[in-house]
């Protein structure tokens, strides 16, 4: 009975691994996987404690671009220790070896490929084929999808160098609407939502199923892909609201889109619900006439101010559906909250 039980334990750790590596390699779906979730924990934790009241970009950008190599690392380790812990109980339970030092010897041979004490039995040796299967699976693991993760990264990267060599290096809504109309093309800034549009769904699409990735940070110490999204919501925001233009619908989609892509990055890193508090901190009317005032002498398409009031509120609404996440996914990245105002002050506007 206890070889039974043993098998049963190794059999069920071994099918954990196989889907927790299927989860997050082939599937295209958030999951919350204790491995996966495990292995997060321990290295957000282990950065946390590294970089502990820190929050200068030059001490914290070094340390952040360790966080996703320690964490596939880890990830790998782990399911190098499983795959091999159950082997060792199947070794074990199902009577290929006779001592637990075998079954540990042996399960650590076939897993490593060396095969230097495959068991002498019959049923031993069929066991090792699958287990030496699942050794070369784990290093192509390790080698094929990183390559696909960095690939994701310089995606992002790509859009957020363009953002900060047009806005600056302390980019905000405002900026890029005055980028807009120096380059001309503020009366239809269509192709410019399209083309953030898609970069939103391809975070949505990526950072929610890999949560890691959002922890990955920019190439650039000075740049944050968070800062470069609140940029763009907030411009597309202020122009889908306040702006006479051609692309009010692809504004308003594009802040559509950036929505739900934080909303699901910030469900997979942790949030369980909204916090009003936090919302109603991150949005205010005197930020909204402050703008306008701004952008009054730089761009003739503002709309007349007896809507003034419709415009604020219509502002106000779609500021506050992705604000609340964009702080929390900000928090948890270690991106100063106070670089995601749309309207800095005048010593340190750029």
């Amino acid at each position: 009975m206890k070889h039974v039980l043993v098998s049963i334990v190794g059999l069920w750790l071994l099918f954990l691994i196989l889907r927790s590596m299927i989860r997050i390699a082939l599937i295209n779906r958030h999951y919350q996987d204790i491995f996966a979730g495990t292995a997060g924990r321990v290295v957000y934790t282990a950065v946390s404690l590294r970089l502990g009241h820190k929050r200068d970009a030059r001490d914290l950008h070094p340390v952040l671009l360790w966080f996703f190599p320690a964490y596939l690392l880890l990830l790998i380790l782990v399911y190098f220790v499983g795959a091999m812990t159950a082997f060792v109980l199947l070794y074990w339970g199902i009577g290929a070896v006779s001592s637990w030092h075998q079954a540990f010897l042996a399960s650590g041979s076939a897993l490593n490929t060396l095969g230097f004490a495959t068991p002498t039995t019959v049923v031993g040796q069929w066991l090792a084929i699958p287990e030496g299967a699942l050794g070369l699976g784990i290093v192509v693991f390790l080698f094929t999808f990183i390559p696909g993760y960095q690939t994701v990264i310089r995606s992002r990267e790509d859009k957020t160098s363009w953002l900060y060599v047009r806005a600056g290096e302390r980019p905000t809504g405002i900026a890029l609407l005055e980028w807009c109309h120096r380059a001309g093309i503020a009366g239809n800034m269509r192709d410019v939502w399209e083309t953030w549009e898609d970069w939103f769904r391809m975070l949505g699409d990526t950072h929610s199923v890999l949560p890691m990735l959002a922890l990955s940070p920019s190439v650039q110490r000075n740049q944050s892909w968070v800062v470069a999204a609140a940029t763009v919501l907030d411009a597309a925001t202020f122009a889908a609201c306040s702006l006479v233009t051609k692309d009010a619908e692809a504004a308003r989609i594009c802040v559509r889109t950036g929505t739900r892509a934080f909303l699901a990055i910030a469900d997979s890193l942790g949030r369980t619900c909204s916090d009003p508090a936090q919302v109603a901190a991150c949005t205010s009317q005197e930020e909204y006439e402050s703008v306008r005032r701004r952008l009054r002498s730089a761009s003739p398409l503002l709309a007349s101010v007896p809507d003034l009031d419709k415009q604020c509120q219509e502002f106000l609404m779609l500021r506050r559906q992705y604000q609340e996440a964009l702080y929390f996914v900000a928090r948890h990245t270690f991106t100063p909250v106070d670089r995601l105002l749309m309207d800095l002050p005048e010593e340190v506007e750029t």
